[in-house]
């Protein structure tokens, strides 16, 4: 049974941020790359999908390939490959114009196949009045893409970037912030798929984990 949460679901968008250039990979989009036929990409959407709010794809340039997903796109407004800081500044400046109701924005990577199917109801227990951005650790490890931010933090992000500050974590530094524990159980559930050695990895964890409802306490 899913726990009741401490915040209204309405007022939170999730968005995989998918604009990386995936150097280490080879190029092109690693989240279309397949784990037991199915693709990165739709592995999150579907985990994503079962909390039933809306679902963004944030990416840099192109983002024909993302159509079939049917999912919203949202471009990067700071041209230039700014990196995953730049996808949430989009991703607040959106919601600001097009959703004022919202009061969260909920990232995620493109290349985290095994995300936690509690990830929401664990962070919904670290939310307070004081908390401006939650941050996934994992054994003690910190992700700082697999976050929530409050929208009203927009001027300050963009203030970051027009700064030439890209790291995540540079700017959660400055705001009030709190970490939300996971540990690992069959493989770290952040763990990210940056090489092609890391895909195969995924495939060896993966009928383990996909046929399997993780749940982290």
């Amino acid at each position: 049974m899913r726990k009741e949460l401490n915040i209204n679901i309405k007022k939170i968008i999730f968005v995989i941020l998918a604009g990386g250039r995936s150097k280490r990979f080879g190029g092109g989009f690693k989240t279309f790359s397949l784990i037991n036929n199915k693709s990165i990409l739709d592995i999150i959407i579907e985990k994503l999908q079962r909390n039933k709010i809306e679902i963004f794809i944030n990416v840099n340039e192109s983002h024909e390939k993302f159509s079939v997903t049917k999912l919203p796109i949202i471009l990067d407004k700071k041209k230039g490959h700014l990196g995953p800081l730049a996808g949430i500044h989009a991703s607040m400046e959106m919601c600001v114009k097009n959703y004022p109701n919202k009061e969260w924005i909920f990232t995620v990577p493109s290349d985290t196949p095994f995300l936690p199917e509690n990830i929401l109801e664990k962070f919904s227990e670290k939310i307070d009045l004081n908390t401006d951005i939650l941050i996934a650790r994992s054994d003690n490890k910190i992700h700082p893409v697999v976050s929530m931010w409050r929208i009203s933090l927009l001027k300050s992000i963009e203030r970051e970037l027009d700064q030439n500050n890209r790291k995540i974590m540079t700017c959660v530094e400055k705001h009030n912030h709190s970490f939300v524990d996971f540990e690992s159980e069959i493989i770290d559930p952040f763990f990210n798929i940056n090489t092609k050695e890391d895909l195969k990895t995924a495939e060896n964890f993966g009928d383990q984990i996909l046929k399997k409802s993780i749940i982290y306490r």
